[in-house]
């Protein structure tokens, strides 16, 4: 599979501050990240991912991007887009009115590899982050969350997309992926669930319930330290994972060790590349990378 991430820019990440958005607990306003520290982490899942047979594409972080006013959000490569990993991709259109330039930037960042692009529409009502989805291809199942995305703009990527089934999810935060991973087993399946309920919707976690349970496959809960956390502590992130075939890509080991010892029993590899750098403007594993 072919993943792509983006290089640093030249002028160091946030090197004069984290900015804070309204939604966002996660990011720390002001933090400068170690640069040193932010290349290791940065290198060290590039390591994990070529080691499990992946492709790495590093894209060069775009110009436009780091002038006087950076948006160095670009760095979390899984927002501005959502591929259907067959050679579409959606340009989605940002939550966060800041990051919208984001989706124009991308757009000319992809055509050049070759993928063919569709264009949500540039309507108050069509919103969508490509943190709010998880799409398992094999199966054509989509996964999004309701937070920074809103029904049209979900409805609109499950369209293009044409997957078999959407599960909408919805929860406090501002991504699905700060709460919620599906686990995929070698043959490209769902075999497992891994969710906090306790910040999603008493519907959707009925929905997602359900879900399991026609598939017969387990749902994993997990507290909201290793989620997105509580308003009084930041969480640890282990929920923002990267599920590939028979691999579960995370920056944390959750809470409770025996949900992993039960995915090792299900054949699933753990891969643990701490993020620490990158959680400081709230993102991590899938943030920072996107299957083309």
């Amino acid at each position: 599979m072919r993943i792509l991430v983006t290089k640093l820019p030249r002028s160091g990440w946030w090197a004069n501050g984290i900015p804070k958005y309204k939604d966002n607990p996660a990011m720390i306003e002001g933090a400068v990240p170690n640069m040193q520290l932010l290349h290791e982490e940065r290198q060290g899942l590039i390591s994990s991912l070529t080691h499990e047979g992946h492709e790495v594409i590093e894209l060069d972080f775009p110009e436009e991007l780091d002038g006087k006013s950076p948006k160095h959000d670009f760095i979390f490569i899984r927002d501005p887009f959502i591929s259907d990993q067959n050679g579409t991709v959606v340009i989605l259109r940002a939550g966060e009115l800041q990051r919208r330039i984001e989706n124009k930037v991308v757009k000319k960042c992809l055509e050049p590899l070759g993928m063919k692009t569709i264009d949500m529409p540039d309507q108050t009502d069509y919103r969508a982050d490509g943190g709010e989805f998880y799409f398992c291809s094999k199966e054509g199942i989509l996964f999004s969350g309701l937070q920074r995305n809103t029904i049209k703009g979900a409805n609109f990527v499950a369209e293009a997309m044409n997957v078999n089934e959407m599960i909408i999810l919805e929860g406090k935060g501002y991504h699905l992926d700060t709460f919620f991973t599906p686990v995929i087993n070698k043959k490209g399946n769902i075999a497992a669930l891994v969710a906090c309920t306790a910040v999603m919707t008493n519907e959707s976690k009925l929905r997602l319930y359900q879900f399991a349970a026609k598939r017969n496959i387990s749902v994993f809960e997990i507290p909201p330290n290793d989620a997105i956390g509580t308003k009084k502590k930041v969480g640890s992130f282990a929920a923002n994972a990267l599920p590939l075939p028979g691999v579960l890509i995370r920056p944390n080991q959750f809470s409770d060790p025996s949900i992993d010892e039960k995915l090792i029993d299900m054949g699933i590899s753990i891969v643990i590349n701490p993020t620490s750098q990158f959680q400081l403007s709230g993102g991590s594993i899938h943030c920072i990378t996107n299957e083309l």
